[in-house]
């Protein structure tokens, strides 16, 4: 039985049940643990945020994104892969599977995307061109496997993770399946889809760097836009059980109960342990 400075601490799990006597040292450690929880899902958001804006910036002529890629994204990716390995955290297995969905997501939006552009004609694929911008050259054939590889780890996987951080702290795991799929599909169309068009729309050469703004472009995007939206939601209901496990806050959206009064169900109010993810609930069981 271990001892912190002359008193007796109980060999009991730190979810122990209701009105257990609980040292202070742990609501200090639980509190440090919720904090640095916090610290990271910020990590992950910045970074999730920044292929996308790294293209941004390349077409306004702000940062090139070799540099980006180079002095701010891989570096960081790589901090957070060492964190994953050496003190892993229940945020991670939602971030890992936020990053699946979004890369699958991102596939099922190629079919279309790739389909209207090889097959159809209908307008160009600048995805090889932004390749090019990574790696400083002007081979295309190079620029198209850096460019898909940005697109789908950096772009696909980036906005599943954000969506998936952002769908759990507002509550949607405990929302009906067409709320979900609305709030999914609705925040590709803005902010991602409309970011695209804006990019587009304001750069100088982002007609001439990326593609022109016509109705069959505009339409086609949208579309595409629409089908990653509702293929993420999809994945999120499929995964949003086990995910809400992990996430250490109630959400900041109450649920309505069935009398209609708002509160928050006992999954929200029994937020993950930051060591194993385990409920307080799941621990009294």
């Amino acid at each position: 039985m271990p001892r912190i400075l002359g008193t007796t601490v109980p060999d009991v799990h730190e979810h122990g049940p209701p009105g257990a006597a609980l040292p202070a040292v742990e609501s200090v450690r639980q509190a440090v643990r919720h904090h640095w929880a916090i610290v990271r899902i910020g990590m992950y958001l910045l970074l999730a945020s920044l292929p996308l804006l790294a293209i941004s910036a390349q077409v306004f002529g702000l940062v090139p994104m070799s540099a980006t890629g180079a002095l701010v994204i891989i570096p960081l990716a790589a901090t957070l892969v060492v964190l994953c390995v050496f003190a892993p955290h229940p945020i991670d297995r939602i971030v890992l599977h936020g990053l699946g969905w979004g890369m699958f997501a991102c596939l099922v939006y190629d079919v279309f995307r790739l389909d209207t552009v090889y097959m159809l004609g209908l307008w160009g694929d600048f995805i090889p061109k932004m390749g090019t911008w990574l790696h400083s050259g002007t081979d295309t054939r190079t620029g198209a496997i850096v460019g898909y590889l940005w697109r789908y780890l950096g772009d696909g996987g980036g906005i599943g993770i954000a969506f998936f951080l952002i769908a759990l702290a507002v509550g949607l795991q405990h929302r009906s399946r067409r709320t979900v799929l609305l709030a999914f599909v609705a925040f590709a169309v803005f902010p991602v889809w409309s970011g695209l068009m804006g990019t587009v729309a304001l750069s100088p050469n982002g007609q001439h760097d990326m593609f022109p703004l016509t109705p069959t472009t505009i339409t086609l995007s949208l579309i595409g836009h629409l089908i990653f939206g509702l293929v993420l939601g999809l994945g999120f209901l499929r995964a949003r059980g086990r995910l809400g496990q992990h996430w250490p806050w109630p959400p900041l959206f109450p649920v309505r109960s069935q009398a209609g009064a708002e509160q928050p169900r006992i999954e929200a109010l029994s937020p993950a342990c930051g060591e194993c993810g385990a409920t307080a609930d799941q621990t009294v069981r």
